[in-house]
């Protein structure tokens, strides 16, 4: 199975910097009170407007639906402050 073009993105830019070319990042996020309709691809796009984004995980429940919140993971602890000026951000109308 080939892996996604972000996925490839990151691990050329982690050897392009000398990284582990599996690193995903410095600093993790806990993003929430998210719309049930917000998707992984959504939150790489609004957090890829401020850095380089290492890995998204929307939580799900066991029956695959999003359970209202995420963890985001940027490559470099330098974006932290332009993450915290994203919280109330509308993502898909909320």
């Amino acid at each position: 199975v080939p892996l996604p073009q972000f996925e490839l993105d990151r691990i050329t830019k982690n050897i392009e910097k000398g990284r582990d070319p599996d690193f995903t990042g410095d600093t993790k996020f806990f993003v929430g009170n998210l719309d049930f309709e917000v998707r992984e691809a959504d939150l790489w796009e609004l957090f890829g407007e401020v850095g380089d984004v290492g890995e998204v995980s929307l939580v799900t429940g066991p029956d695959g639906r999003s359970r209202g919140f995420a963890f985001v993971t940027m490559m470099e602890q330098e974006v932290t402050d332009k993450c915290l000026e994203l919280d109330s951000t509308e993502v898909k109308g909320r």
